[in-house]
């Protein structure tokens, strides 16, 4: 098992502030690609994400972009009046609202990934194929491991 040591956790190798660090650096990057579209950066991610189904309800959404409910029933607000998503009273229970997006929401996602992907193909120019294949192995397993450890706290946390 490897583990960090005092060293590897100095401000200029902190594993959790380089994620912030490259997460916020990116994403205003990327967020200055949209700028003179007609949809935003995080109205894209919401779409592709509802696409995707790592979000079908509103609650899910907020918590998948990290915003309020309240921002979040705007976004679909506009989302849905641009006819870019659409919503669904659930028929077990009337109270959930699935999302789901449009034909016309699904081309938008497809249509404007250049951006997302431009944008990243830049900064790991750099890079060769294996490292950048390597590094994103990576990030995946360090969120599931997160999300497993995580998760494990909440459950006892709860059971307490």
């Amino acid at each position: 098992m490897a583990v960090l040591k005092f060293e590897d956790c100095a401000t200029n190798r902190a594993p959790g502030r380089l994620l912030r660090r490259i997460d916020r650096l990116m994403a205003a990057y990327v967020a200055s690609r949209f700028e003179s579209l007609d949809i935003s950066f995080l109205q894209w991610i919401a779409l592709k994400v509802i696409r995707d189904g790592a979000a079908t309800t509103a609650g899910e959404l907020s918590r998948e972009l990290a915003i309020t409910t309240g921002a979040t029933t705007r976004m679909i607000d506009v989302l849905e009046k641009k006819g870019l998503v659409e919503r669904d009273r659930g028929k077990v229970d009337r109270r959930v609202v699935h999302l789901a997006v449009t034909a016309k929401g699904a081309e938008e996602v497809v249509t404007l990934q250049h951006h997302v992907v431009d944008a990243w193909n830049e900064v790991l120019a750099d890079f060769d194929q294996d490292e950048v294949d390597r590094t994103v192995n990576a990030l995946v397993q360090v969120l599931a491991a997160a999300e497993r450890v995580v998760g494990a706290a909440n459950v006892r946390e709860i059971a307490e």
